[in-house]
């Protein structure tokens, strides 16, 4: 009697869980790809046509695929004035919800943020945080603990290479950016504490546009290295200026290798010059996710009033030894 009484209640429980299933089953086959189509939401790419910034787009539109969004994007050709002019063009329009980069630092982006915030817009943040504005709109974003990113590149980098101390070190980056700049400023601080002499070399000295156009900074970075001279043991680099080491070293009189380059980000650029042999070891945050998760984030704040997301991107390293494999994947996703 017990047993026949347990497999009627197992059958009960059985066609319960199928019902809801199926439920839930045809509730997301009748809503994919619309359930967000009533939102208008702007996403802010950063780049132009880079390799990086293609891949935040990629992401995006699948976003907008999934979700039937109304998804604008929006190109700054990483100029940080240009961005902030853009966010404050785009409050104006009044969309249902923009996703920003904090690449211009909380001085510059805070006071559109609170106009955001008035007009009722939604506003979420990727790729770079924007700290004290991402609390004065309880915000969401999307991308890597740069601090952390930057130490752990640093220390990867000491430990692959066999740097020492007194050894030299040239790090690239947006340096004096309050968030822009924590990921590099994490990769000096690691490296002088190890006792390795760091020379900072300044993206905000040479332009706005130089991640566009990786060749402005080629006579900066060659006077740098011979500087440096025969005690240049590592450079630390970034997206496209990292995808374009190889110039830089044929104008410094460099071979692959002689001396070793890590930094951030993963490209068909930056895999091309693992495989030359003119990249060691670089960090990925996974740029796909920073298109595609904001996108998700904003329509479930606008249609189901669920709270803003954050998501760590920080994903791990790509190396001389695994390169091949990331190389493998499909392409335009890393």
């Amino acid at each position: 009697m017990k047993e026949s009484r347990r497999a009627v209640a197992l059958a009960s429980a059985g066609a319960l869980v199928a019902s809801l299933m199926l439920g839930v089953s045809s509730a997301s086959q009748s809503s994919a790809g619309t359930w967000c189509s009533s939102v208008k939401i702007s996403y802010f790419k950063g780049g132009t046509a880079d390799s990086f910034s293609d891949i935040l787009e990629k992401g995006a539109r699948q976003a907008a695929a999934d979700t039937g969004a109304n998804v604008t994007i929006i190109s700054s050709g990483w100029n940080f004035p240009k961005m902030v002019q853009q966010f404050k063009e785009e409050i104006i329009k009044k969309p249902d919800a923009i996703s920003f980069m904090g690449h211009p630092g909380d001085a510059a982006i805070l006071g559109a943020a609170k106009d955001a915030k008035k007009a009722g817009i939604l506003v979420d943040f990727s790729n770079v945080p924007a700290k004290r504005s991402i609390k004065e709109l309880n915000a969401g974003f999307v991308g890597a603990n740069l601090s952390k990113m930057g130490a752990a590149l640093a220390d990867r980098a000491v430990k692959d290479f066999g740097i020492k101390r007194g050894d030299k070190a040239i790090v690239v980056g947006s340096f004096g950016v309050k968030g822009r700049s924590d990921r590099e400023d994490g990769v000096v601080k690691t490296l002088r504490a190890k006792g390795i002499e760091v020379t900072e070399l300044n993206l905000q000295s040479i332009g706005g546009e130089v991640a566009g156009n990786p060749n402005l900074l080629t006579p900066s970075l060659t006077a740098a290295i011979k500087a440096a001279g025969a005690g240049l043991k590592l450079l630390v680099s970034e997206g496209s200026l990292l995808g374009a080491t190889k110039t830089y070293f044929d104008a410094a009189g460099l071979k692959p290798g002689q001396v070793k380059v890590a930094g951030f980000d993963v490209g068909a650029d930056v895999l091309a010059a693992f495989a030359s042999g003119y990249v060691q070891l670089t960090a990925d945050q996974e740029p796909f996710k920073q298109g595609y998760y904001p996108i998700i984030s904003l329509c479930l704040q606008k249609v189901y009033g669920l709270a803003a997301s954050s998501v760590d991107t920080s994903a791990g390293f790509v190396t001389v030894d695994n390169y091949k494999i990331v190389a493998a994947l499909p392409k335009g996703f890393r």
